[in-house]
């Protein structure tokens, strides 16, 4: 497959973590269906959990009472807040999981000597432990992990993206995002950076293929093993 963009150019790499990275939705799911039952509150399905994750914890907290208690004001969002991420810190990472073909692309990746970084709107606290229970914390050094805590505004601006680059001291326009949703594809846009699209996670229950499409960004894979060996054999760095 012929990318969209120069993959010579590339020198860094950022990845979103929810849905790119991992499959933590279960322990989503979990965390808000322990807030809800705390509050007395009916159950969610894991799907429209689903639809409500990758812009941050407060969209999250939004959405769900919104469908539960859409007369819920600021501070009960906040207090709403607390509990779920004092729930999925209690509960740890059990439920979740590294996507398939996402240890081999990291393998690669670090094997052609690009550095890699975590940009995600998940809440910090959570950031270690998740890249730690699923096995992928070597690929990532702490100094390179940011989350929606280090920056006013969370992706789909492209704050976090702009600080990933100037910490890895590479200018952004030589950076590649990889994500699952359009938050991803609509920051990387912002920070002027190329984005490889992946089938593997959330995208507010329209399937990134077809949101792609729709909205020009054309280098979609199903996996990112699949993706990886895509950019690496334009960059004539993948051993067959």
């Amino acid at each position: 497959m012929v990318l969209h963009f120069d993959a010579a150019r590339v020198k860094g790499l950022l990845f979103d973590l929810d849905g790119t990275l991992v499959d933590s939705l279960p322990d989503l799911h979990y965390a808000v269906c322990g807030v809800l039952s705390d509050w007395g509150l009916p159950a969610m399905s894991m799907e429209e959990v689903g639809r409500y994750v990758g812009k941050g914890v407060i969209h999250l907290a939004e959405m769900v009472l919104k469908a539960r208690k859409p007369e819920a004001d600021e501070a009960t969002r906040d207090r709403f807040v607390k509990g779920y991420v004092d729930a999925l810190a209690a509960s740890g990472s059990k439920r979740t999981r590294a996507i398939p073909g996402v240890a081999e692309a990291l393998s690669l990746f670090s094997g052609a000597g690009l550095p890699l970084a975590v940009v995600t709107n998940k809440a910090g606290v959570l950031v270690d432990a998740v890249l730690q229970d699923t096995g992928l914390s070597g690929y990532f050094s702490r100094e390179l992990c940011f989350s929606a805590d280090d920056v006013e505004h969370p992706k789909p601006a492209p704050d976090m993206l702009f600080l990933a680059a100037r910490r890895m001291g590479i200018d952004p326009a030589d950076c590649l995002m990889f994500g699952d949703s359009r938050n991803d594809a609509e920051a990387a846009s912002r920070a002027g950076m190329p984005v490889m699209l992946l089938e593997t996670g959330y995208n507010e229950g329209d399937p990134i293929a077809d949101w792609g499409r729709k909205n020009n960004f054309r280098d979609i894979f199903p996996s990112m093993d699949l993706a990886a060996r895509a950019l690496l054999s334009e960059r004539n760095q993948l051993i067959p």
